[in-house]
């Protein structure tokens, strides 16, 4: 076996590792911050079946967002591809549950308060584009793992926002709760880069897109939300 061989395997070892344990701390993110919000829909008169469908549905990809990188890490590769077909189907209906729950939130009044309704539309808009447009890459380039998995990794964090508005103390914020949102995200987003410098000593072209996804989805939020065509949409979804 030569040294590069040897080499390679540490750092494919360390890689599996590393997605799994993404996996796990944005899995955690969403269990803690629903968790916090659970109790109160559950009681009466509870939340609308729309709702619960779609926390149902975001459930199972969470579930799923987490099982595929520990199948890789045990080696159970035809595992993870044969539920891998079924989580492509799962992504989109997610992608169109958000863009249904989030259109009810707005209409019937139900936007967290420490977001403008304009805010809370783009940024779950925009967010819910960079999902669908990150997992359709990730599914085109399915046999092409390095880049699958940066770009399903890069997805699925773009979504994190809902999460992370009901576990930080997001009211404390003020007007910064929307930047605070953008950094840790940023954070997560960057991980990837950083765990490529440390196993590879070069951050692969994957996270590029990805990067851009997650940025351009937060940084045009406020000029769409209140231009005048944003500002229009708002009142169309909000029926006034």
């Amino acid at each position: 076996m030569t040294a590069m061989e040897m080499s390679r395997r540490p750092a494919a070892s360390v890689g599996r590792r590393f997605y799994l344990i993404m996996s796990l701390l944005m899995a955690a993110v969403f269990v803690g911050g629903f968790s916090t919000t659970v109790p109160g829909d559950f009681a009466p008169p509870g939340l609308p079946l729309l709702l619960h469908v779609h926390g149902a549905i975001s459930t199972c990809w969470v579930l799923l967002f987490v099982a595929q990188p520990a199948f890789i890490a045990r080696g159970s590769l035809k595992l993870h591809r044969q539920v891998g077909m079924v989580g492509a189907g799962l992504a989109g209906l997610m992608a169109i549950m958000a863009l249904v729950a989030t259109l009810f939130a707005i209409r019937y009044g139900r936007v967290p308060p420490f977001f403008p309704p304009a805010i809370f539309l783009f940024l779950n808009l925009l967010g819910v584009m960079a999902f669908a447009g990150l997992i359709a890459g990730g599914v085109a380039l399915r046999r092409k793992a390095e880049w699958h998995k940066r770009l399903m990794l890069c997805a699925t964090i773009t979504i994190l926002g809902p999460g992370l508005g009901r576990l930080l103390p997001m009211p404390s914020f003020g007007e910064a709760a929307p930047l605070v949102m953008f950094g840790v995200i940023l954070l997560f987003g960057l991980a990837g880069p950083v765990a490529d410098l440390v196993t590879r000593k070069r951050v692969h072209p994957a996270y590029a897109w990805g990067l851009a996804a997650i940025v351009l989805s937060n940084v045009l939020v406020a000029p769409l939300a209140f231009s005048p065509p944003g500002q229009a949409l708002l009142k169309l979804v909000q029926g006034a």
